[in-house]
């Protein structure tokens, strides 16, 4: 009756086409005692690894549904290699695992697929985590650090989905690089933080905030918060960004960027050397419709106590807002507004106020339509065209 017993349990846990790699006492590989990259070689499809101790890379897998779970103190140490690579397999998990000392910590090439729980990534010399080639990956509580370029790279074709926590701090170039691909944030806090950049949207790429709970803090990086370039596009349903002394510029939208916020999101940028910038064809457009979005309450940008402009709309980009909307822009020392070259700008709901040397700025051949819109100083030129509710008249 014990055996078996014993026997039904093992099915019930581990049912057919599942193995689990027992070795050692309690159950774990022992990284002193066997190779860890050997263990992966040796493994058939659906094998879970529980490893233990510091592990030598490089660890390569090219097997489908591989799992490494760390156990206690469980380390896996590139040693100048890539200290773990998944090449072309899908189903791939890490799960409670430190990666540290590589030329890039976590690699996904050739359309891998890969869950990465509670991983902490740090002191690489490239990337802490690369996706790479059409590969996928779902972050969840993941931390990358001190890496010499990027903290977390996608690009070629590649998508990160992140959930729980992400930060992305301390790296030498950006926290998060996002070229060519997608990332998407579902009930996400994510930090990234004292990087040269904070988060890189660029060439194409799409980012998307799913959520109400999700909320994207860059703070203290030594140039840009967020920005987005290059063709590539932000939308937030909802989210929360919040970006705070970065001394270059808060939020920037460059090179036919773009940059939208629905279903009452929130901008949050103050303390930084500009607060929003949309330049060089770029777009940029606020809004929420409760009876599409299902969401009550005004998609806001709040721009404040910024070393130049709060708001600056430049190079023949446009800056709209609609239905549930507003910009409170307030106390910036460069302007509340700032639009020049061919803007166009669109406010409703608005509020830019208490900023020097003027609230409104507007220049060399804008279209500004101004609705429902408090401010206080203006100046405009005689190429300046002004319609709405706010009774400009330029030039002035």
């Amino acid at each position: 009756m014990r055996i078996s017993t014993g026997i039904a349990l093992l099915t019930f846990l581990f049912p057919a086409g599942v193995g689990v790699l027992l070795a050692d006492n309690n159950s774990r590989l022992d990284c002193g005692r066997k190779s860890l990259a050997s263990a992966v070689g040796d493994a058939e499809n659906g094998q879970t690894i529980v490893f233990t101790g510091v592990c030598h890379g490089p660890v390569v897998i090219h097997t489908d549904g591989i799992t490494l779970k760390g156990a206690g103190s469980a380390v896996i140490d590139g040693g100048g290699h890539d200290a773990v690579t998944v090449a072309g397999a899908h189903g791939v998990s890490l799960v409670n695992i430190e990666i540290r000392n590589g030329v890039s910590g976590v690699t996904g090439s050739n359309g891998a697929h890969i869950a990465l729980t509670r991983v902490n990534v740090h002191d690489n010399a490239v990337f802490g985590i690369t996706l790479q080639t059409a590969s996928s990956a779902v972050l969840t509580d993941v931390m990358a650090t001190n890496n010499g370029v990027h903290g977390l790279d996608i690009e070629t074709g590649s998508a990160v989905t992140v959930t729980g926590t992400l930060m992305s701090a301390n790296n030498r170039v950006f926290g998060i690089n996002v070229n060519g691909s997608s990332i998407t944030f579902s009930h996400a806090t994510v930090d990234a933080s004292r990087n040269a950049l904070g988060i890189q949207i660029a060439t194409n790429a799409n980012a998307f905030l799913n959520d109400s709970a999700t909320v994207i803090n860059t703070v203290n990086n030594q140039a840009t918060g967020l920005t987005v370039v290059s063709g590539g596009h932000l939308v937030s349903f909802g989210g929360t960004i919040n970006s705070s002394g970065n001394p270059v510029d808060g939020v920037s939208v460059n090179s036919k960027g773009g940059l939208d916020l629905d279903a009452g999101s929130m901008l949050n940028s103050f303390g930084n050397g500009n607060g929003v910038v949309i330049q060089e064809a770029s777009v940029m457009t606020v809004f929420n419709i409760p009876q599409f979005s299902g969401v009550q309450g005004l998609s806001t940008v709040n721009s404040h106590n910024n070393a130049q402009a709060g708001v600056s709309v430049l190079t023949g980009s446009t800056l709209t807002l609609s239905n549930q909307a507003q910009i409170m822009s307030t106390a910036n020392t460069g302007g509340g507004l700032l639009a020049d070259n061919g803007a166009g700008v669109t406010l409703v709901n608005s509020t830019v106020t208490g900023n020097t040397p003027k609230d409104i700025q507007l220049a060399f051949g804008t279209r500004a339509d101004l609705r429902t819109t408090t401010f206080g100083s203006y100046s405009c030129d005689a190429t300046v065209l002004v319609r709405g509710t706010s009774v400009i008249t330029c030039p002035h």
